[in-house]
């Protein structure tokens, strides 16, 4: 069975943002590679470009009469006796400019994470006619699965798909996105089925198995960006020295993910913790402000070139022109993301309003200044974060390419954070997780096994999400010299032990790390120690690890933690030490 070989499969993730879409191709040669600090180096999933050539497509969904449409990219469908096309991208927003409809700034109802929202689910009855926002989403998702097709050369039942939705998303949405991308792969199917197809018995029960195997999973943003940067697959390696002071680790625990996108601002701290040899991720708290969002800031400079233009030609109105405030506002969009690569730009439109060409420069400092209110609004909410040690800060969204905003994050709030992979757009984040994440599940050996099988029973290829206990205290070892008496054993244990089950991490823990001696063990003994925390824990000793021996100068350590509070350690996979 070829669905039984995973190198045949291929893994795709879609960023599905409020604004824009991408998708990337992963690879299923994914491994686990031991390294320094939080940075992976591994080869970076690729973007696949749209037919205009445009890493991102603009994720609107129009419809119109198939003779007004030339060559534009579409998607045939039936809609009662009329036949009509569903369209995408810049020629969907150029239908609904035609159509004299508000501009996709003020009227979301036709972007298709707003059709996921608000559709219903999918009829299976032929005789019932389907909801109109469903088959909207659907094409689209099939427009998205024939890109990926045509890039990779691969067929659309050979497509494993991850796809992003935002953190706080409710099960019913993302059970929508899920149905939405599983139709859109079947359509894409059905495109691509010979007449010869549809006269064989054999050809359709293949098609009907295929259609079976499709296998769609989602995971949140914040997570998607962890998993670009490679934060999830990163193992310490080496042993532990003892004798060296600070309770520090080269693996990552909390991290601070700035989303800011088309929608809004999004903070969202993420603590991880590795209960049982496979990353858990946390999400602590997120924060939300829409009222900085990037269609706010390039309707500021609408505003700004509107009123230029107005005063230099003395006329008004121009808002009030629906095609204007369409030519003026896609002129705007890409102003903005030149000014993230180029000190100066002008926003230029031949025949802008009644005839008036535009032409207006606008510097970077002129246009932090049209935006320093939203930026001051965006430092007020990272604030709330600031007091927190994160160990590393990531941005995503195409708002954090402005240096700008880039500065106040890494410059002003957040100097001492790692920044993860310098090779990673902030744009384009999500959509490379999303595709490491569908190669990682290839790759493993429990589903590349038989990926027909293995998968199709699963509730998508996601991270599962799930209530579990957390532990309230940290627990680790420390190597205590005997002449520590108890008034400064305290400060002793606070400084120098090394934990290894923290607070706030997954119940139950199994955690395994090996450490060493530099100066030997005489004179010492090796304790299990509770670590000072919150709510007035202090550090004490726990108990002594008695079987270690002697002349060992490397050992491994195992402890577990059970829900119902029970601890056992053990030493280099022995029995359990007594305690």
């Amino acid at each position: 069975d070829s669905m039984s070989n995973s190198e045949e499969v291929i893994p795709i993730g879609i960023d599905l943002g409020s604004l824009h879409a991408r998708v990337a191709i992963g690879n299923t040669s994914h491994h686990k590679l031991p390294a320094e600090g939080v940075v992976d180096t591994r080869p970076l999933p690729n973007i696949i470009s749209n037919a205009q050539g445009s890493r991102y497509t603009l994720a609107l969904v129009g419809i119109d009469k198939v003779e007004a449409f030339g060559d534009d990219n579409g998607a045939i469908e039936r809609n009662g006796d009329d036949e009509a096309r569903h369209v995408f991208g810049e020629a969907a927003r150029r239908a609904l400019a035609r159509d004299k409809k508000p501009t996709i700034s003020k009227d979301p109802s036709s972007m298709v994470r707003e059709l996921v929202r608000s559709g219903s689910s999918f009829v299976s009855n032929g005789d019932e006619k389907e909801n109109k926002a469903d088959v909207k989403a659907a094409a689209f998702f099939a427009h998205l699965a024939e890109l990926a097709c045509d890039a990779s050369s691969s067929h659309p039942s050979k497509l494993r798909t991850v796809v992003s939705v935002p953190v706080g998303s409710t099960p019913e949405e993302q059970a929508g996105v899920v149905q939405s991308v599983e139709r859109g792969i079947e359509n894409a199917l059905a495109a691509r089925k010979s007449p010869e197809d549809g006269k064989s018995k054999e050809k359709k029960k293949q098609k009907d198995e295929e259609s079976e195997g499709i296998v769609v999973g989602v995971i949140t943003d914040p997570a998607a960006v962890c998993i670009a940067h490679g934060l999830t697959e990163i193992e310490e390696s080496g042993a532990i020295d003892l004798d060296s002071a600070g309770n520090t680790s080269s693996s990552w625990k909390n991290v601070l993910v700035i989303d800011w996108g088309a929608s809004g601002l999004t903070a969202t701290h993420i603590q991880r913790s590795i209960p049982n040899s496979y990353s858990l991720l946390r999400i602590v708290r997120h924060a939300t402000e829409a009222s900085c969002a990037g269609i706010v800031i390039v309707n500021a400079l609408v505003a700004h070139c509107s009123s230029m233009f107005e005063r230099k030609n003395r006329v008004t109105g121009l808002m009030d022109s629906v095609k204007a405030h369409h030519r003026l506002e896609m002129a705007c969009e890409t102003a903005v993301r030149t000014l993230t690569r180029a000190p100066t730009v002008t926003v230029a439109v031949d025949g802008l309003y009644e005839g008036m060409d535009m032409a207006v420069p606008v510097s970077r400092p002129r246009f932090d200044m049209l935006v320093s209110g939203l930026l001051r609004k965006a430092e007020l909410l990272l604030q709330t974060f600031s007091a927190e040690e994160f160990d590393v800060v990531l941005v995503a969204g195409n708002v954090c390419e402005m240096p700008a905003a880039l500065n106040l994050i890494r410059t002003k709030l957040f100097p001492n954070a790692h920044t993860g992979r310098g090779d990673v757009p902030p744009e384009e984040a999500v959509a490379i997780g999303c595709a490491r994440h569908a190669a990682s599940v290839l790759a493993c050996p429990t589903h590349s096994k038989s990926i027909g099988d293995s998968l199709n029973g699963m509730e998508g290829v996601g991270p599962a999400t799930r209530k579990v206990p957390l532990c309230p205290l940290s627990i680790g070892i420390c190597k205590i010299p005997n002449d520590k008496t108890n008034g400064d054993l305290e400060t002793f244990i606070s400084n120098n032990a090394y934990t290894l089950i923290g607070i706030g991490d997954a119940l139950p823990a199994n955690v395994s790390k090996c450490f060493k001696f530099s100066n030997g063990t005489e004179g010492s003994s090796i304790a299990v120690v509770q670590i000072q925390g919150g709510a007035g824990q202090k550090s004490k000793v726990l108990g002594n690890v008695e079987n270690i021996p002697l002349d060992a100068d490397n050992f491994e350590i195992t402890m577990e933690l059970t829900t119902a509070g029970k601890l056992t350690v053990a030493v280099n996979g022995g029995p359990t030490c007594k305690l």
